[in-house]
């Protein structure tokens, strides 16, 4: 069976040439169908051999190097037929346009278009293609010398069927260390106002999990005043470690940068407090030293005697440096507990004949994952999908358990994502771009899958919305271990395993690049398609000489960074990246400027014609320029938090692609599309925000179509709705799939009772009665309503029979 890399948007991308608008375009670019039909089939001849190079790539290194080939192969390829199948999509919007607004609109606009679109070639696109089936060639010919077999390898199954997520409290073998450590944290020594413990042990022991234990043990939460934990992970940074202890105690730093006056803030608040400290996974050694640790515990001196301190690690090291009272090793899982745990999560709702069958297999695959927790929850949640014998015994069989991995990846690890079904397998990849012990929004990140054409319908797949199938990889990861849930942030905020992350940089790592605070890209190569900036709080300029390599950077998909979660400033971005690097990256598909103080974005913005996903959120941006409705594959627009933002462009009904436009907290918003309204954007899932204008793009007719808008859906300026009729044809009653609706009839920005509403009469109660929604509504908000009582659907219980929440704000006339 080919692999995964094989990927699903690879064979859509196949689909679509093969239909006969792209057919016809082919043939005006006298590019032969025989000519691609012969692309998939040595692509074909070279997937075939894939599932046996998965398993060796961990322990044979020319094998792992050509599937990097492999890899570099396949993204060439997409970009190569999504440039064919973007072009054709473009002369088929041009003609209906042709057709709709007669010829002197559209020669105006084209006129416009071209001046901003790409070159489609420098090369004929039939040379282009030659090119790609030679290096397809060569590429098979060389599987021959590394011994490739077809078919050969670990046979991944059918998709798993969907399980229920399990309670990852579930802890074996630990409680006597617990009680031994909660008795610890109880007492008070006399002699010292703060002690440290330590926790060592191997990756995958359980480390974290007792400390969390500890941390919400109900004895501890009395007895401390204060709790703060702190992940430290790959760097000992002192200014990050006392801000965040700063923000666990619900204090907000006073400084970005100065370490004097954090301490002096942290020190005045802990005064006369019992402190519990947790330093999470400290195991960069080389920036914690002698001195390091003393200056940390410069503030914490004035706690009160009792306070305590929490490390885990996995060098002994750093107990020694961080002056420890006390080390506990935390070493392997007896056998018996191993199996109960085991037995937790794979037996799980299982019939107890089958169990019994299965039990032999399954006691003689706990005993290969020598103690470690972690690869038994691994093995546990893969095994509790798969009821046949034969599947049991093939993972105790496994060729993976021979392997002697020389990049320190658990074999059981390594068995688990293996057995990931084939599409998961390079949405858990793609994580690799963010550092260690990175938290992340379960939304955002099926955004950035859906932009980077990992998410496609499947036959075998009842549900077709792509947003949905995200979805059902995410909780497929999730319940497998490979994702856990972050107990720092918010409850849709998530955080990979060390481990886990190094079998992700393992298998995608050659295509990433991460540039961490104060670095300089010096090369970028030509292999790298994914580049990630890691900013600090004290990082507000990114210069152009940081990112220069990337002029010859042409084929990256990726331009992301990570922000500290709490920012006081924006950041400032070099005109030169975005008028020299970004226009060179025509490959993009996901752009993130969050937080820049950017203030115009250049025309060239319209040549990047791969884009799906562009974030400008929070930034001080008044207007986008009409190139950007020349994305025709734009799937994702944030532009949350622009508040000097007053008009979107024209032409937006031509992003027919576009799924996700956040125009939450632009309060300055006073119209949406004025020409080509999003009325036509028939695909839009979410809309956070439409302002009612005066403007034909901005009647209330344009929410008509949008049936499938989900979440929250904030209407603004409802004032400026002209009648009855026009609140009619928005048709909210026949918006079946919001949560929640806010109905305002002044704009984003108007305070409360603080205008004057001219609205009283009956017209008022008609419009509002109009806009009836769907009795699947959860949460309704009126505001700034001028009528003088509402209409009849506010006491009708069959329409608000789902409502949980009603809110009623504003002037209320006398």
């Amino acid at each position: 069976m080919a692999d995964a890399l094989l990927s699903a948007s690879l064979q859509v991308l196949f689909e679509r040439l093969a239909s006969q608008e792209v057919a016809n375009f082919i043939l005006r670019r006298k590019l032969s169908q025989e000519l691609l039909n012969d692309l998939k089939r040595k692509f074909l001849v070279v997937l075939n051999v894939l599932n046996d190079a998965e398993v060796k790539q961990f322990s044979n290194d020319p094998v792992k190097q050509w599937l990097v080939q492999v890899k570099d192969a396949l993204y060439d390829a997409e970009d190569l037929l999504d440039e064919i199948a973007t072009d054709a999509l473009r002369h088929q919007i041009e003609a209906a346009e042709d057709s709709q607004t007669g010829a002197r609109t559209h020669q105006a606009w084209k006129k416009f278009f071209d001046c901003v679109k790409a070159p489609f070639a420098t090369q004929s696109m039939e040379k282009r293609v030659k090119e790609m089936i030679a290096r397809l060639e060569k590429i098979a010919v060389e599987k021959v010398g590394l011994g490739l077999k077809e078919g050969g390898g670990e046979q991944p199954p059918s998709r798993s069927p969907s399980t229920s997520l399990v309670d990852e409290s579930f802890v074996y073998g630990r409680h006597d260390i617990e009680e031994e450590m909660v008795q610890w944290l109880l007492s008070d020594n006399e002699d010292i106002n703060i002690d440290v413990i330590c926790i060592v042990g191997m990756g995958g022991t359980g480390k974290t999990t007792l400390a969390q234990l500890l941390y919400n043990h109900a004895k501890v939460k009395e007895h401390f005043h204060m709790k703060a934990w702190v992940c430290v992970s790959t760097e000992f940074n002192l200014i990050g470690i006392t801000k965040l202890i700063l923000e666990e105690i619900g204090c907000r730093p006073i400084s970005n940068d100065n370490l004097d006056l954090l301490q002096r803030q942290l020190k005045e608040s802990l005064a006369n407090k019992k402190l519990l400290l947790v330093l999470d996974d400290i195991w960069d050694v080389e920036s914690l030293n002698w001195e390091s640790s003393e200056i940390l515990r410069a503030p914490l001196m004035g706690v009160v005697k009792g306070s305590k301190i929490v490390v885990t690690s996995r060098d002994e090291s750093v107990a020694e440096i961080m002056r420890s009272v006390c080390t506990r090793r935390l070493g392997e899982l007896s056998p018996q507990h191993c199996w109960s745990l085991f037995e937790k999560i794979a037996f799980q709702d299982r019939d107890p004949i089958a169990c019994r069958e299965l039990e032999p297999i399954g006691r003689h695959i706990v005993d290969k994952c020598k103690g470690l927790p972690l690869a038994v929850k691994s093995l546990g949640y893969l095994l509790h999908s798969k009821a046949e014998k034969r599947e049991w015994e093939d993972v105790l069989d496994s060729e993976i358990w021979r392997l002697q991995s020389g990049y320190g990846i658990l074999p059981s690890v390594i068995l688990s994502y293996l057995h990931l079904s084939q599409p998961v397998k390079r949405c858990f990849a793609y994580y690799s771009i963010f550092p260690q012990d990175h938290q992340f929004n379960k939304e955002e990140l099926i955004l950035l899958w859906m932009a980077e054409g990992l998410l496609h319908p499947q036959q075998n797949l009842q549900e077709k919305r792509i947003e949905k199938i995200g979805e059902l990889y995410f909780d497929e990861l999730l319940a497998k271990s490979f994702f856990q849930k972050s107990i720092r942030g918010e409850e849709s905020c998530f955080v990979m395993h060390d481990l886990i992350h190094e079998l992700a940089q393992y298998v995608f790592g050659d295509f990433c690049i991460r540039v961490d605070i104060g670095d300089k890209v010096k090369t970028v190569s030509d292999k790298a398609r994914h580049f990630l900036y890691f900013h600090s709080n004290y990082d507000t300029c990114v210069a152009f000489n940081k990112f220069d390599a990337f002029v010859k950077a042409k084929s990256m998909r990726t331009f992301l960074d990570v922000k500290p979660s709490e920012r006081l400033s924006s950041y400032l971005l070099r005109n030169r990246v975005l008028q020299v690097i970004l226009p060179t990256m025509r490959c993009l598909r996901v752009l993130s400027l969050r937080e820049y103080e950017i203030r115009d974005l250049p025309k060239s913005i319209g040549n990047l014609k791969h884009l799906c996903y562009l974030d400008l959120s929070y930034t001080p941006i008044k207007i986008l320029p009409e190139s950007v409705c020349c994305l025709y594959n734009l799937q994702t627009m944030i532009l949350r938090g622009c508040e000097n933002l007053t008009e979107l462009p024209s032409r937006m009904g031509k992003l027919i692609n576009l799924r996700y436009l956040d125009l939450s907290r632009c309060d300055s918003l006073k119209e949406m599309s004025t020409h080509d309204g999003i009325g036509r954007l028939k695909n839009l899932q979410r809309l956070a925000h439409f302002v009612v204008g005066q403007k034909s793009g901005s009647k209330m007719e344009e929410l008509r179509e949008l049936s499938e808008i989900r979440g929250t859906l904030h209407i603004s300026n409802v004032k400026n709705a002209m009648s009855a009729n026009d609140a009619l044809q928005a048709n909210m009653n026949g918006k079946s799939q919001l949560d929640e609706l806010i109905l305002d009839w002044e704009s984003g920005s108007h305070r409360y009772g603080s205008g004057i509403i001219q609205q009283h009469d009956a017209t008022t109660v008609d419009i509002l009665d109009k806009l009836q929604p769907h009795p699947n509504l959860k949460r309704l908000s009126i505001r700034n309503y001028p009528g003088v009582r509402f209409p009849n659907w506010f006491g009708d219980t069959s329409v608000l029979n789902n409502l949980v929440s009603l809110k009623l704000r504003g002037s209320w006339p006398e």
